[in-house]
């Protein structure tokens, strides 16, 4: 039988076809060989999330809110708070002591031996209850060189307690705040959170003897004091102080409502540190 012989057309398609399978075949080969190992163990490979950069620092104490740090023990009561023993604890609280001539906001002598810094809320009821029963039972300190008190404040349990502390401001301005301070307190139910108008403050004021109304008015509402009054609740809240009322008296604080007798006695007590 004669042998059968392709056309040179024939011959070119097969040969084509060969090239093409040959150069498959070298690219899958290359793949294979380059292809990077996997981890032993390893599972199927998934992107991992990026991690958010940690925030930067702002500059300021974010320790933990001091109360978390000198809680008395119930099997050991004590009479007086005690003397913080944390280096960058005391540092803050020393920071927050001003010994200004010109606040209007405090009271006592300049250089009292004792400066209680207190952070307060007009709309806070334990805050009426410390106004109305421990502060008078200071008095006396104050009066006698003992103790100086640095208001601060700290306005965030109503939506008016802004309000109250601009008024506050207003009436310092005027030479008039702790009467203020007073007539407000006065009014303030200590089971309940008081709301406050401009109007109603005002009246508050006329009660504390600020001279000039329209002044007051004013100078509640200006931006100046909103502002004042906002970076005050945030420096606070950057400081681990989050409530009302709290008190810093020179190496110790105390954090809540605590009654007459143990914030006099220590008072005196870091009196009787300072020698």
């Amino acid at each position: 039988m004669p042998g059968s012989q392709r056309s040179p057309q024939s011959n070119a398609i097969i040969i084509a076809l060969l090239v093409v399978i040959a150069v498959l075949l070298t690219i899958a080969i290359a793949a294979f060989l380059t292809r990077p190992a996997a981890a032993p163990g390893a599972g199927p490979t998934v992107s991992d999330p990026v991690p958010a950069s940690p925030p930067a620092s702002t500059g300021q104490d974010t320790s933990p809110a001091p109360a978390t740090q000198q809680t008395p023990t119930p099997s050991s009561p004590e009479t007086a708070a005690p003397s913080v023993t944390d280096s960058r604890l005391l540092t803050f609280m020393h920071q927050e002591v001003h010994r200004d001539a010109n606040d209007g906001q405090a009271r006592g002598a300049q250089n009292a031996p004792v400066v209680m810094v207190l952070y307060s809320d007009f709309a806070c009821p334990f805050c009426t209850l410390l106004a109305r029963s421990v502060e008078p039972q200071l008095a006396d300190l104050v009066s006698n060189g003992t103790l100086r008190i640095e208001w601060r404040d700290l306005a965030q349990i109503t939506p008016t307690s802004p309000l109250a502390a601009q008024a506050g401001v207003a009436a310092a301005k005027q030479g008039r705040f702790w009467e203020f301070h007073d007539a407000v307190y006065a009014a303030a139910d200590p089971a309940g959170h008081p709301t406050y108008t401009e109007d109603s403050l005002v009246e508050f004021a006329r009660t504390a003897g600020v001279p000039d109304l329209d002044r007051f008015r004013t100078d509640m509402t200006s931006q100046e004091t909103v502002t004042a009054v906002t970076q005050a609740k945030q420096h606070a809240h950057q400081a681990g102080i989050q409530g009302t009322p709290f008190m810093i008296i020179n190496d110790t604080y105390i954090s809540g409502y605590r009654d007459a007798d143990f914030v006099r006695a220590t008072v005196l007590d870091q009196a009787a540190k300072v020698g």
